[in-house]
């Protein structure tokens, strides 16, 4: 189900490539915007459909996955309200590289790459943020690269428990708790591991008291000792 949205212009500020539009800009991209809405469990694309559409999550949340050559499913992602994906697929139209499916009742706002060529062909000085938003995406992918090859397997799943805590997290009197259901086959394919070895590491985590896990809940007891672990095994503060 799809349909126009009257706030569009705010949830551009939430995309690297249109932070820093104009407002009258930011109107105009706007307008171009679409509503639409997905159940739980509804895949949103399959890896391999076409793309071509800018997705901007402004309710729910949504599980990015990839089947590996086994048939298996791993884990990449798990995006909410203000993540966005599929922004690549703006400046080439490659397929899919990945599959996404909602998780609970999830609204976004789509942006089809006609609309954001055209607009780039009426505003030539927007060309110049989209290379320098591309520069750091690619940084940012080198930084992943990086934390499988030179970081240990404990400071790759902290690394990962704060950064699902900074998007999905809650204050609670205890700490900040990830408003996500987990299980530790989900950070194991996340962190590029064994459940075998998550598991010790959420031991090891959890006797230091530095993470509870209540099922598949978890919260972030001490986050600077989680950061001191990152540094320590050669990795920047995130």
């Amino acid at each position: 189900m799809r349909d126009r949205s009257y706030a569009a212009p705010e949830a551009l500020q939430l995309v690297p490539f249109f932070n820093k539009l104009r407002p009258e800009e930011a109107n105009t991209l706007a307008q171009r915007l679409i509503l639409r809405r997905f159940n739980n469990g509804q895949i949103i694309f399959h890896h391999g459909d076409p793309g071509g559409l800018l997705y901007i999550i402004t309710k729910g949340k949504v599980k990015i996955t990839h089947s590996t050559p086994d048939g298996q499913e791993a884990m990449l992602a798990i995006m909410g309200k203000g993540d966005y994906f599929g922004e690549l697929a703006l400046l080439d139209d490659s397929p899919r590289s990945a599959t996404a499916e909602a998780i609970g009742y999830t609204e976004t706002l789509t942006l089809h790459r006609e609309d954001f060529m055209r607009f780039i062909e009426d505003n030539p000085d927007f060309a110049l943020h989209v290379l320098h938003t591309l520069a750091k995406h690619i940084r940012r992918l080198n930084s992943q690269l990086s934390d499988i090859f030179f970081l240990d397997l404990p400071a790759r799943l902290a690394r990962q428990l704060l950064q699902l805590a900074e998007r999905h997290g809650v204050e609670t009197d205890e700490g900040v708790q990830i408003q996500i259901s987990l299980t530790q086959t989900d950070l194991a394919e996340m962190t590029g591991a064994t459940r075998v070895s998550i598991n010790k590491a959420l031991g090891r985590f959890r006797r230091a008291g530095w993470v509870k896990v209540s099922g598949r809940k978890f919260t972030i007891l001490n986050e600077e000792e989680l950061q001191n672990l990152i540094q320590i095994s050669g990795g920047a503060i995130y």
